[in-house]
């Protein structure tokens, strides 16, 4: 059972959950043609599967926060468990388009930002299942808080279908992108 004061934050985090999802099919239908190319097809597709994996467990976490008497350190585990397990998935997808130049690191940083979430959301769930801890209650709201993050970031990319990380916005405004209208992954 989730304290009262936490209540308001999950509230939030569902209706801003549920209207990211709606606007990344949005995002999504806008450019179907990339994920037909051979070119941007494992990019196209693996930023709007994070995307839509992120959000949707944003919205599953806080939701279920809401409902009386739930074990969220359950769901928390299981919700935890799946984006981990997403995250070899897409490790493996992208393992052949990584070895091409250029694409490596975008891959490792999509990689890197699901296994972070999901780590966190699994411990925090074990600390949850052991007795209602706070500390655990806001590592998931930053878990939530991540997601929404990590989710607008991914469904960013698909737009512009390039990288928008710092160094590569940093390359851009000086000039330096090599690659200034192409998909990065």
């Amino acid at each position: 059972m989730i304290p009262e004061d936490y209540r308001e934050f999950f509230v939030a985090a569902a209706g801003a959950s549920g209207a990211l999802i709606g606007l990344l099919f949005v995002a999504v239908s806008v450019f179907p043609e990339q994920a037909r190319q051979a070119t941007t097809r494992v990019g196209f597709n693996s930023r709007a599967s994070a995307a839509l994996l992120v959000f949707t467990n944003a919205l599953v976490i806080s939701l279920a926060a809401l409902v009386p008497g739930v074990s969220l350190g359950w769901w928390a585990v299981v919700a935890g468990v799946t984006v981990l397990t997403f995250a070899a998935g897409t490790a493996r997808s992208v393992a052949g388009p990584a070895r091409r130049r250029g694409h490596r690191a975008e891959s490792l940083w999509l990689i890197a930002g699901l296994t972070i979430i999901g780590g966190w959301e699994v411990y925090a769930g074990v600390r949850l299942i052991a007795g209602l801890d706070l500390g655990a209650v806001q590592a998931l709201n930053y878990v939530v808080i991540g997601d929404l993050a990590y989710g607008i970031a991914r469904a960013w990319q698909l737009i512009g279908l390039r990288d928008t990380g710092v160094v590569s916005s940093l390359r851009l405004i000086a000039g330096r992108d090599p690659d200034a209208t192409g998909l990065q992954d």
